[in-house]
């Protein structure tokens, strides 16, 4: 749930603020007739971009589809395919999540970060709050560091019903400290606010983890990449999956 090596090689891979690769390929899935895209199919969840400043987010680094671990190391890490079939820094190995990073680090977020929002309605499930937040990248252990703290990330999770009465879960997680909003058991809205994007726990920069899950008869719920594409599943979680590299919309 947390960035590995983006810190270090993100820039490099950025062509004029876009993660190199994108292009104008981009497999969209929603739009109809008049659009010229074609409309997938939807998980029985639906969600909606869980983040308000839709400006301070621009890149994204997905669910990792390849499902084999890689040995340790730079290159291991970078090895890996997200819902496109693309790799680092679209993704790294073994990452279960979507990384929203926030555009200007720790300065923006100092300056007020940004709001995170319920992606759809649902209960409070977990709550974790008031762990030190700014954690960050260290060039000589190529690791995580937050300065003698615990490595215990601020979160909110959510238990949502699918519209086949199947039981899903969204993590929103990295959260700054002191900054969550909601408590157990409290039903919330889509689009109320849950906390603030920050630095918490294994994270090397400000941005929010969103992970789906769907709950089933395991120990452990099964991680579901909302975005759909040809390395992921046929139906989208998002309400507005929107073009390649293209954050969601809004539900209806």
């Amino acid at each position: 749930m947390t960035m590995w090596l983006s810190w270090v090689l993100l820039g490099c891979f950025e062509v004029d603020g876009r993660p190199a690769g994108s292009g104008d390929s981009g497999a969209g899935t929603d739009g109809g007739a008049d659009s010229g895209t074609p409309v997938v199919a939807r998980l029985p969840v639906q969600l909606a971009l869980p983040l308000v400043e839709r400006e301070l987010f621009e890149t994204v680094v997905g669910v990792d589809h390849d499902p084999v671990e890689q040995d340790g190391g730079v290159l291991g890490r970078a090895t890996c395919l997200d819902y496109l079939g693309r790799a680092f820094p679209h993704c790294y190995d073994q990452h279960d999540g979507s990384d929203y990073i926030l555009k200007g680090g720790f300065s923006q977020m100092d300056a007020g970060s940004a709001t995170v929002v319920a992606a759809a309605p649902g209960v409070v499930l977990a709550v974790e709050d008031g762990h030190y937040d700014r954690c960050h990248g260290d060039l000589s252990t190529g690791d995580v560091d937050c300065d003698g703290h615990d490595m215990v990330a601020n979160s909110v999770t959510l238990q949502h019903t699918g519209t086949d009465g199947t039981a899903w879960r969204s993590l929103y997680w990295h959260l700054m400290k002191d900054s969550v909003l909601v408590q157990v058991g409290q039903e919330v809205a889509a689009g109320q606010a849950l906390g603030k994007v920050g630095s918490s726990g294994y994270s090397s920069m400000p941005h929010l983890h969103f992970e789906l899950q769907q709950e089933g008869t395991g120990e452990e719920p099964l991680v579901v990449d909302p975005y759909a594409g040809p390395y992921s599943q046929d139906e989208s979680g998002w309400c507005a999956q929107g073009d390649e590299d293209e954050l969601p919309g809004a539900c209806p």
